[in-house]
């Protein structure tokens, strides 16, 4: 069943792509990290958490070699950021090489139930975990380790840390409300109806791509995918981003939009902000499946939107020293 989370790849070797130009470049070789390209969340947070990073789409050839190149280069422990195809060829060979290994799952538990492949990788790790493959299992989505500790299962928490930003150009979107939504059409994320929000707002929603929804008649401009910087710079641009989701975990793109200095609305259903609540009731909704509600919410945070910025800036940065300090016990070796 793990097989659903294999890409479809070209023959012959997959490529393994560096987050340095070779190990004599890398001040800290001690922790590697290990993401999925295309998985864009992922790949954002793995990057936040500083650490060096290889991306790869599949590690069943690169397996035994790559714990090798690591062992060689001084490595104590490799982390693998969600079940990359290939996981575990290289988790056994990695725990065989004498390397510490960390699982990290970015999945939410109704994900575990709506999507079997997703829950069977995190039932897959804990059985690796009892057979001493993997050293320790940790998650972006608080209350699952809790959850996973009483039902007998050893497992840690990690908030996701406040992503760096790259190098980004504003565009100009022209006059009125501009709303990014830039979510994929999937069924958490609940594009379709962030999108009837925009239109009860009256504005503009850019996009990534447009759910197979005919009757919705609002002003849209998408764009596709787009390379990090461009999106980063056009989350930047607009006036307000959705990201009001119906089962989220730890989210990134929220946390870069504040970072740009642009107000982002939430779901609740992550512990983003939550400490602090009344940045916490302005910055999320309730009912996340309301078009009002979310219309509502959305109003209310764009009035207040210097403030939230503010705030937000004030938590985040204290955020990232807790998750920072997380993520360093999770992965010392000892």
């Amino acid at each position: 069943m793990l097989d659903r989370l294999r890409r479809r790849v070209a023959p012959g070797a997959v490529p393994l792509n560096r987050s340095f130009a070779n190990w004599a470049a890398v001040a800290d070789p001690s922790v590697v990290q290990i993401c999925h390209p295309e998985w864009r969340g992922v790949r954002a947070s793995t990057y936040a958490f500083g650490d060096v990073v290889v991306e790869t789409t599949d590690l069943t050839d690169a397996a035994r070699p790559l714990a090798a190149e690591l062992i060689e280069a001084g490595a104590a422990t490799v982390v693998v950021q969600a079940w990359v195809p290939g996981t575990e060829a290289l988790l056994h060979a990695a725990s065989a090489a004498g390397l510490a290994t960390r699982m990290v799952f970015h999945s939410s538990m109704p994900q575990h139930g709506a999507d079997h492949h997703e829950g069977e990788a995190v039932t897959r790790a804990f059985d690796l975990a009892d057979d001493g493959v993997i050293g320790r299992v940790g998650f972006v989505k608080d209350g699952l380790a809790e959850a996973f500790e009483a039902m007998g299962h050893h497992a840690w928490y990690l908030a996701n840390r406040v992503p760096r930003l790259p190098p980004f150009e504003r565009e100009d979107l022209g006059d009125g409300l501009d709303v990014g939504v830039f979510q994929h059409p999937y069924w958490r994320k609940n594009v379709t109806t962030q999108l009837s929000a925009v239109a009860i707002l009256g504005g503009t929603a850019h996009i990534m791509a447009k759910p197979d929804v005919g009757y919705l008649s609002l002003p849209i401009v998408e764009y596709g995918e787009l390379a990090h910087d461009r999106f980063i710079g056009l989350q930047a641009s607009v006036d307000l981003n959705l990201v009001v989701s119906l089962s989220e975990c730890y989210p990134m793109s929220p946390m870069e939009s504040y970072a740009a200095g642009v107000p982002a609305l939430v779901s609740r259903t992550s512990a983003l902000f939550a400490s602090d609540p009344e940045l916490y009731a302005l910055t999320t909704v309730g009912e996340a499946d309301n078009p009002t509600a979310v219309a509502a919410a959305a109003r209310a945070l764009f009035d207040h939107r210097d403030e939230a910025v503010e705030r937000a800036a004030t938590w985040l940065a204290a955020a990232d020293d807790d998750a920072a300090e997380r993520w360093a016990t999770f992965v010392d070796p000892d």
